[in-house]
């Protein structure tokens, strides 16, 4: 995934005073040498040809900047000192107490930020956004034209397709048309969703929803069937996410079709013979994450204040979180463990098992915390619920497999 820097910043320079070549170094926190920057390519109009110093005025260590290799040489991706961010006005405190709220509208202004963004071999997409650098830009040895931008730009949309491209991985098409509904190829699909989901967030992230509205996201992604001209969009189709439009758009019947043909009675008759009752691992690991997120609701609080979303708590949950969920997929149908199904859902009853050990990890990380020693009863329940759960899933794989 990408690496983003800006927090661990301590000061920066990076000069295209040379046509096609960004050269820079970087100090970071942590780190007594600065990275050294080797880029091909240019930045945009308000920096192409000129040299940018800046400081960060409250610089923190990152888990980020320990991973980046010393020398970093690769394609230039946006570079500007003039990158439209909006910024949040209220206070730290109305914006927690509005976050639950969607009907309370945010205080927000649109700022300048500092974006420097590259490509490298060793450390893949690496970027630095801030509105709060202290900058400083030299004169222009050179300019560029806007033709020039942005030929430059469409550089940049390049890179960062050749890079998600890595991060998808996508299959080679098959010759046969036999669908495999073993494990293996189930898992082999799911790691291809995964994939293509961490690429779609990474684009997302970069571009916003606005990318949603023009082609940059479709164009990142490889979803070249997306583009202008190339399928009919209603101009508000922001939902419209995936590789689905490759497939056909052919649907089962409709309930509202359904409903026309029956009279209420027989239509909630057949409402009723389609609900089943829930799997019973699926009750005990949606109530064990309901317990959860329940009884410590304080500390959860607390911690998302000062959290990047790596710490055990959040560990514990999330990866609670994703049993609960995927179990609710599998065995929320009607027929989970029938001939069709049993490959798929032993594939995700796998990644249950391997969320589950991450899970246990976190939760001993928790129990052996200083700040955690007064709740040992409540995560010694917790471990057990876990151990329940775990169990239930290994007994399950052993039903499917036997039949």
């Amino acid at each position: 995934m990408a690496l983003r820097l800006d927090t661990a910043v301590i000061r920066g320079e990076i000069d295209n005073t040379t046509r096609d070549n960004v050269r820079g170094k970087l100090w970071l926190v942590g780190r007594d040498d600065p990275v050294i920057i080797d880029l091909r390519g240019n930045a945009w109009r308000d920096v192409a040809g000129c040299k940018v110093t800046f400081t960060n005025p409250e610089p923190s260590p990152s888990p980020a900047a320990a991973g980046l290799q010393p020398k970093q040489k690769g394609h230039v991706g946006d570079i500007t000192a003039s990158r439209k961010v909006k910024v949040h006005t209220a206070p730290e405190k109305q914006m927690e107490s509005r976050a639950d709220d969607d009907s309370v509208g945010h205080s927000a202004e649109w700022h300048n930020a500092l974006y420097v963004e590259w490509f490298s071999k060793e450390n893949g997409r690496v970027f630095i956004e801030g509105t709060d650098f202290e900058v400083s830009i030299s004169a222009w040895v050179w300019e560029m034209d806007e033709a020039q931008e942005e030929a430059q730009k469409i550089s940049a949309l390049r890179a960062m397709r050749d890079w998600l491209a890595g991060i998808i991985q996508r299959p080679e098409p098959k010759d046969d048309d036999e669908f495999d509904d073993s494990e293996e190829a189930w898992e082999n699909s799911l790691k291809q969703s995964d994939r293509l989901t961490d690429a779609h967030m990474e684009a997302i992230e970069k571009y916003g929803k606005d990318g949603l509205r023009d082609n940059r996201i479709a164009f990142v992604m490889g979803w070249d069937h997306m583009l202008d001209g190339s399928r009919e969009r209603e101009p508000d189709d922001d939902n419209a996410e995936g590789e689905a439009w490759k497939e056909s758009r052919e649907v089962l019947p409709e309930l509202d079709g359904i409903e026309n043909e029956l009279d209420d009675q027989a239509f909630f008759d057949f409402l009723e013979e389609s609900e089943r009752e829930a799997h019973p691992l699926q009750t005990m690991a949606n109530g064990f994450v309901l317990r959860l997120l329940t009884e410590i609701k304080e500390e959860r609080s607390e911690n998302t204040a000062k959290s990047d979303g790596s710490t055990q708590l959040d560990r514990f949950i999330r990866n609670s979180m994703n049993i609960s969920g995927k179990l609710t997929g599998a065995l929320g149908t009607q027929d989970f463990g029938g001939s069709f199904q049993t490959g798929h859902t032993l594939a995700i009853l796998r990644r249950c098992l391997n969320w589950a050990n991450e899970a246990f990890a976190a939760l001993n990380e928790l129990m052996e915390a200083p700040e955690w020693r007064d709740r040992q009863d409540l995560l010694n329940d917790f471990r057990a619920e876990l151990f329940a759960i775990r169990d239930g899933i290994t007994d399950l794989r052993k039903q499917l497999r036997a039949q």
